[in-house]
């Protein structure tokens, strides 16, 4: 797991850089040289779909996903370690639901080509089920250690 961390870490940096080195790029050839470029916008748009995805997974390590603080603090140690099992669980059952649509929509996209860099949508598309997959990941690890700690009687 760590170092799927790490890799996890290097592609947020990678993208988020990516993306602001291309945005300060159209900016500058836009209003400096007058000469937009016109494939830059839509690689930003693509590359934050990317960062979307993998952020999510980063913010399901994080526990910093929604949820009823005020509720769940009010509730014993043991209340919250089986509200955070059945939500997790929940979630991974929504999220592997969502994966095989998920492929046909990247395998309908495939056929049709983006309008500046003219790439495969299927690029872009492919983001929603790989990032639901590494989404329930986390989730099912999550879960894991929650379950650890309520066998343990560590809550």
């Amino acid at each position: 797991m760590k170092y799927y961390d790490k890799i996890e870490n290097f592609l947020i940096m990678v993208v988020l850089a990516t993306m602001g080195i291309v945005l300060a790029y159209q900016v500058f050839m836009r209003y400096v040289v007058n000469q937009p470029v016109i494939w830059s916008e839509e690689l930003a748009r693509y590359l934050f779909v990317w960062f979307t995805y993998i952020g999510a997974s980063y913010g399901v390590k994080r526990k910093a996903h929604i949820r009823l603080e005020f509720l769940h603090k009010q509730l014993s140690k043991k209340a919250q370690a089986i509200i955070n099992i059945f939500s997790n669980l929940l979630m991974i059952v929504v999220f592997l639901y969502l994966v095989p649509p998920g492929i046909d929509a990247v395998q309908y996209q495939h056929q049709l080509l983006s309008s500046a860099m003219e790439i495969p949508l299927s690029l872009i598309f492919i983001a929603v089920p790989i990032g639901l997959m590494i989404v329930s990941i986390r989730l099912l690890m999550d879960m894991i250690e929650e379950l650890k700690k309520l066998i343990g009687g560590e809550v």
